[in-house]
């Protein structure tokens, strides 16, 4: 996405958005981490706090908004909406801040529930 402006333009990557996205989510209680589908085989791979790019895609309508499509892993204990919530919430806030863009759209795809061990 290039922003003009009378001294020149920035030009932010979607993987630069994608980061961004990434770590605001990964501070969302309840949230185990991201995922990344790999194939047509249904395989999901829980990708490291470096990748959390890789569980997130970033698009942008006509009229250059964000759209944000995150793939994600939760807790087994904890209540999905309000998680999925607070990361909406949290990753729409940071992006709009750290780029003066605007999100139109922040979906939470809840890939798996992560048993966690006794």
């Amino acid at each position: 996405m290039k922003i003009e402006n009378d001294m020149g333009y920035i030009d932010i990557s979607k993987k630069a958005i994608a980061d961004i996205a990434g770590n605001a989510a990964s501070g969302c209680y309840g949230l185990v981490g991201m995922a990344h589908q790999r194939g047509k085989d249904g395989l999901v791979e829980l990708v490291t706090r470096k990748r959390y790019s890789k569980g997130v895609r970033v698009d942008f309508d006509d009229e250059g908004k964000i759209l944000i499509d995150l793939y994600v892993v939760i807790e087994q204990a904890v209540k999905i909406s309000t998680v999925a919530d607070n990361i909406i919430s949290a990753v729409k806030y940071n992006v709009e801040r750290q780029t003066s863009l605007k999100v139109k759209r922040v979906t939470v795809n809840v890939v798996c529930v992560r048993v966690m061990g006794r």
